[in-house]
C-alpha cells in the first residue's frame, strides 16, 4: 500500500493545517516557522508535517528571498532556513487543491457572528479563496453602518488559519456599498459575476 496517497496523508488536525497552508497558497515559499504561524500550530508540529508531506510528493524544497538591509537575495534551503512550497507537479495535486478547497473547515454562521462586533451588518460576500479562485480581487466583502476597522481586522485575523492563508478582504459603510452597487462599481461586479456567496444581505439588492 506503499501508493496508497490517502493512507500516507490523513493522519491528523495538524496535518491538514499545514497542507491547507501550502495548498492554499501555491505560489508562496514558507520555512517551517512561517508554516506554523500561518497554519496556526506549533514549530514542532509544523516541522514535523512538512516532513511527512515532503515524503509523500505533497511539498518540494524551493528557494526564497530574504531582505538585507534595501537589498533582497535569494538563498537556497541548503545554504540557509529550508523553505518548502507546493509540487504542482505532484501526480495528485489537482485532486488535493480541489478536495482541500472544497472542505473547508470555516463555518460560514460562525464568520457572519464573529464580524458582527465590528458594527451593524448589513452585507457579507464570500469570494475569491472561500470559493477556490484567489485571482479574484477579493475574498471577503463587508458591509456595515457604524464600522470599527480594527474589530473587523481582528475577527478576519482569527479565521485565518482555519483558511491556511491571509484573508483579502473589502469594508464599506452601507450608503457606499448601495452607491457602488448601483454603478456597477468593479470590485463589486468582479465579485458579484463570478462564483460567490452571499451570506447576508440586508440590502435587498443581491
Amino acid at each position: 500500500m506503499a501508493d496508497d496517497f490517502l493512507s500516507a496523508f490523513l493522519g491528523n488536525s495538524n496535518r491538514a493545517r499545514v497542507t491547507r497552508a501550502f495548498v492554499l497558497n501555491q505560489s508562496q515559499v514558507f520555512t517551517a516557522a512561517q508554516a506554523a504561524k500561518r497554519a496556526g500550530v506549533t514549530l514542532a508540529s509544523a516541522s514535523r508535517e512538512i516532513k511527512v508531506l515532503e515524503s509523500v510528493g505533497v511539498l518540494k524544497k524551493a528557494k526564497f528571498s530574504i531582505q538585507v538591509g534595501k537589498a533582497k537575495r535569494t538563498v537556497t534551503g541548503k545554504h540557509k532556513e529550508p523553505a518548502w512550497m507546493f509540487n504542482a507537479d505532484f501526480k495528485y495535486a489537482l485532486p488535493l487543491s480541489k478536495f482541500v478547497h472544497e472542505t473547508s473547515p470555516v463555518q460560514y454562521k460562525t464568520l457572519v457572528s464573529a464580524l458582527k462586533g465590528s458594527g451593524r451588518l448589513s452585507a457579507v460576500i464570500l469570494s475569491g479563496s472561500f470559493m477556490g479562485d484567489p485571482t479574484r480581487p477579493a475574498d471577503l466583502i463587508v458591509a456595515a453602518d457604524g464600522l470599527s476597522e480594527s474589530r473587523l481586522e481582528a475577527a478576519i485575523k482569527r479565521f485565518e488559519p482555519q483558511l491556511g492563508r491571509e484573508i483579502r478582504y473589502a469594508a464599506f459603510s452601507t450608503p457606499e456599498f448601495r452607491y457602488r452597487l448601483t454603478i456597477q462599481d468593479r470590485l463589486i461586479r468582479d465579485t458579484l459575476e463570478y462564483p460567490h456567496l452571499i451570506l447576508l444581505d440586508k440590502t435587498r439588492l443581491l
